[in-house]
Parts: C-alpha cells; structure tokens; sequence
C-alpha cells in the first residue's frame, strides 16, 4: 500500500495529548492519529476504504 502524507499545525497541549495515547497505546504518534481519523470517518458513515487497500494498521 502507497503512503500518504498529511502535515498539520497544532497546539502543544493537543500534540502532547496525543503523544500520550499514542505512548499508552504503543502506537506511533502518525498511527495514533490515524486511527483516530479512521473511527470518526468510520462514526460518520464515509466509505474511504478502496477495494480493501486501505487496511488500517491498527
């Protein structure tokens, strides 16, 4: 599967938030806010996935 890349700007307090689910999740920071983006997608009815290319990497 290609990867994309997303770059965004945040607030510390935000990014450090998400650095400790990521940490507490043995997650990455990239996977931690993917799968986060992946459940709203998933909540939100958006089919985003293409012929089952798109797994997560929960």
């Amino acid at each position: 599967m290609k990867q994309s890349s997303i770059t965004f700007k945040t607030t510390p307090e935000l990014k450090e938030a998400l650095e400790k689910l990521a940490k507490e999740g043995f997650r990455s920071l990239s996977a931690q806010v993917e799968m986060i983006i992946i459940k709203y997608l998933e909540e939100k009815g958006v089919e985003w996935q293409s012929n089952g290319e798109n797994e997560p990497r929960l």
